[in-house]
């Protein structure tokens, strides 16, 4: 799994799918379809931020 940039800081709203995302992207001159890569990027990022909000409503309810 690609791994953001070190000066992300713990707190920025980009998981590492999302991150690795833009960067395959990039600012794109018209609109197009993502490819099937793409589109696992991005599901992967839906599973990534679902782990997370889990993780801190569990240490909210402790």
């Amino acid at each position: 799994m690609a791994k953001p940039p070190k000066s992300m800081g713990e707190n920025t709203p980009v998981t590492p799918s999302i991150h690795l995302l833009k960067r395959k992207i990039g600012p794109s001159p018209a609109p197009r379809m993502l490819t099937e890569y793409e589109n696992e990027l991005l599901r992967r990022s839906a599973h990534e931020i679902s782990a997370v909000t889990i993780k801190i409503l569990r240490q909210k309810d402790e």
